[in-house]
């Protein structure tokens, strides 16, 4: 087994003491670790869910899995010598990890009756075409943002800007937009319509190079604006951006099951 499927094995490692004891331990035992078992019945059941995914069934995918069977019980029974477990937060991130595993498990029995087909990849492809033949969408601006709680702090950053201060710098330092604020304020190409009114509205009349001289207020915060460059939005073809249109649209599916789920929930706050 070589060292990359070693940390496979590692990462998507059970992380709980009873790991191996998930697996039906019936049969002959193929290989006794410290006292702890590993049986027949354990590679028989990994085997049948590696060809269930593909995989033929040879003795090199047997040795395979019963090689991770043995990590799985070593790493196992060094958690219960050392109490990894009962360490910092772990017994948290073991829960959501297994409530992350049910998920998927959930959202693949999802797309089995909602599939995302290539006749919808397609579909949307041909939506976001005419789209982007639209006068609202003929263009691409790329933003940079430093987002503050107050507007006396907005004003106090636009004035250190004016005064010779880097926007990056401020923008690492102040802004509560953490994802953009790490990258020195950058937000990337955007249409218009993707930004939170009224930045969607100032950004169209902002000179390239230019910030905006007076603080804009959002339900999020207030915010300080660049515009650095503008370009013609020219929709690249199919085969480049059909990818990324599939995994726009099973986003999509997701929160529309999550919606349907949640519309039908009785949901009491509180007691």
């Amino acid at each position: 087994m070589n060292f990359r499927t070693l940390i496979h094995v590692v990462a998507t490692i059970t992380l709980t003491c009873s790991a191996v004891a998930a697996y039906a331990q019936t049969g002959p035992v193929l290989m006794t670790i410290n006292g702890g078992k590993i049986y027949t019945s354990q590679v028989n059941e990994m085997v049948s869910m590696a060809v269930a995914n593909g995989a033929k069934d040879t003795p090199e995918l047997r040795q395979s899995l019963l090689n991770d069977l043995a990590i799985r019980e070593v790493i196992t029974q060094d958690i219960k010598k050392t109490g990894l477990l009962n360490k910092d937060n772990n017994a948290l991130k073991l829960k959501l990890a297994q409530q992350n595993t049910m998920l998927d498990l959930w959202y693949g029995e999802y797309f089995k009756t909602h599939p995302v087909t290539e006749a919808d990849v397609k579909a949307e492809y041909e939506r976001q075409l005419t789209s982007s033949k639209e006068p609202q969408n003929s263009k691409q601006y790329e933003v940079a943002q430093i987002m503050v709680a107050s507007e006396a702090e907005a004003n106090e950053i636009i004035k250190q800007i004016k005064g010779g201060a880097k926007f990056e710098v401020l923008a690492k330092e102040k802004s509560l937009e953490k994802v953009s604020g790490a990258q020195g304020g950058v937000v990337g190409w955007v249409f218009p319509s993707q930004l939170t009114p009224p930045i969607n509205d100032i950004i169209v009349n902002l000179g390239k190079g230019n910030i905006s001289q007076s603080p804009i207020k959002t339900n999020n915060g207030w915010h300080v604006i660049r515009l650095d460059d503008v370009r013609p939005f020219v929709m690249p073809p199919f085969d480049q951006v059909k990818n990324n249109i599939a995994q726009e649209l099973v986003q999509q599916r997701r929160q529309q099951a999550i919606n349907t789920l949640l519309k039908d929930a009785k949901v009491i706050k509180g007691g």
